[in-house]
């Protein structure tokens, strides 16, 4: 499934257009609904639709980093294009401004997809190991996109069928959102294979299945179903070097256990596509080669110089995550940053730059979930659980990789908890992960947190707790009147 892209051809605008077509439409070629869901082919085009849905903006193609990074304390925005720069302050002039509109949107065409694979792949006269992998990857792929949405909008309609263009779905609570990403992700794992090679490297897996439901049960609290869930996700091995984790020839490599699946500008032309992240927020000197939509925080930035490495030197990490004057580039430092600007620190994660360019299509994958951060997720789980002894062994994976002493024993679990947060933060910096753990931990809702956020992100310094969750498009609440705003907007 590498960005070749056999799950991407041509024909999946059939798949596509499938279901959503004009029923009044006289072209006896055109497909619909009734006639497309045929073969094993069109089982195959259907779920690769839906995984093209992870490629969007509002998914995982540009904004995801916006909300679960850029407005964490890690990140900010100086973006001249100001509902941007807004948005990382949680401030809106309008609801429908096209981050947000985005987010919502694209998830719920992606989860339109699925549901159709779940509801006609079924009934196709089809290989029944094959018809079972597809529906599975279809449910892991809606549980992706309803644990984005729970996370970032809380209550939110859970369509689990292709609705029709009358159906005015109102919002079910968060719980019930929750229990369909587990019920989806236990299903879904027990007829996903443990790998797969060829043209088919890329999709979900029985790993990737058992990693999110661990991620569920982690953003739910529910400590020991993370522990289990977790402790399942095996086969992985962490590259010695955490930046190939982020290049070209890095991707779908032994540490990734889910990835979305990205191509340059070779691919267009068969319907794939690149993210442009990095083309937004990276270092933007006069002429390129980005816009400096996204900044890190200082603070963030003096995590990594908490700590020496064995060799005495600065967190491998630092470099592979951000760009900042004092580290050798392939250019001079104001040739990306411009010497008015040299106090600025930006994100190099997902970046093209160590090939002196950067496109907006960038085929450089998105990894969802890898087993650095995975281990992590584990021992904060083991933690939380009161089992602190056990929580050493993953996080001192994590710290060999990165160059870093191993711990010892007899932490107590407050401490454990600060250096698994401290770990965290460098090994998951601008990978969609600092919001969830802010609000898994209460930082978006105790007074006494938020004052703390407020002294490392100025950001915070009018924000409420209502702000954890974004609003509901107007767009969507002006069109269905079951659909109620989240409270304080």
């Amino acid at each position: 499934m590498k960005k070749r892209n056999s799950i991407l051809p041509p024909l999946l605008l059939a798949a596509l257009l499938a279901g959503c077509a004009d029923l009044e439409i006289t072209n006896p070629n055109q497909q619909t609904a009734e006639t497309f869901w045929r073969t094993q082919q069109d089982a195959i085009l259907g779920v690769n639709a839906a995984y093209r849905g992870l490629q969007e903006n509002g998914s995982f193609g540009r904004w995801l980093q916006f909300a679960y990074d850029m407005r964490s304390d890690i990140g900010y925005s100086r973006s001249p294009w100001g509902d941007l720069a807004n948005f990382t302050k949680t401030v809106f002039t309008s609801y429908d401004f096209e981050v947000n509109r985005e987010i919502w949107i694209h998830h719920y065409q992606t989860i339109f997809r699925a549901n159709q694979v779940i509801e006609n792949v079924p009934g196709i006269q089809m290989d029944q190991a094959m018809r079972d992998r597809v529906v599975a990857e279809a449910k892991f792929i809606r549980a992706l996109m309803y644990f984005n949405l729970v996370n970032l909008y809380g209550n939110v309609p859970l369509i689990l069928t292709a609705p029709q263009p009358t159906d005015r779905p109102a919002q079910v609570a968060a719980d019930q959102v929750w229990a369909q990403i587990e019920q989806d992700l236990q299903e879904a794992r027990t007829a996903l294979p443990p790998s797969y090679s060829g043209d088919n490297v890329g999709r979900a897996t029985r790993g990737a299945a058992n990693a999110l439901l661990g991620r569920a049960h982690l953003q739910q609290r529910e400590w020991n179903d993370a522990v289990q869930a977790f402790s399942l996700v095996t086969g992985y091995e962490l590259l010695p070097n955490f930046r190939d984790n982020f290049t070209e020839n890095g991707d779908n490599n032994r540490e990734s256990i889910f990835e979305v699946q990205f191509g340059g500008p070779e691919v267009l032309a068969a319907g794939s596509r690149g993210q442009n992240i990095i083309k937004l927020i990276g270092p933007c000197a006069p002429g390129g080669p980005a816009f400096c939509d996204g900044d890190v925080r200082p603070w963030y930035f003096d995590e990594f110089m908490r700590e020496r490495t064995i060799s005495g030197g600065a967190d491998e990490r630092l470099d592979a995550t951000i760009f900042w004057r004092g580290r050798a580039y392939d250019r001079p430092y104001e040739d990306y940053f411009g010497a008015r600007d040299e106090g600025r620190k930006f994100w190099i994660k997902y970046g093209e730059f160590y090939a002196n360019t950067q496109d907006w299509d960038n085929p450089i994958n998105v990894k969802v979930m890898r087993l650095g951060g995975i281990l992590l997720l584990h021992a904060e789980a083991l933690n939380e659980a009161g089992r602190t002894a056990e929580a050493v062994a993953p996080v001192n994976r994590v710290r060999a990789r990165a160059g870093l002493a191993p711990l010892g024993g007899g932490m107590t679990q407050e401490q454990m908890r600060a250096e698994i947060e401290h770990q965290q933060l460098l090994e998951l910096g601008f990978e969609n992960e600092r919001w969830l753990y802010l609000r898994r931990h209460g930082w978006l809702t105790d007074a006494a947190r938020i004052a703390v956020l407020r002294q490392r992100d100025p950001d915070f310094a009018n924000f409420a707790p209502h702000q954890a969750l974004l609003p509901i498009p107007s767009t969507e609440t002006n069109l269905n009147p079951n659909l109620q705003q989240n409270p304080g907007w």
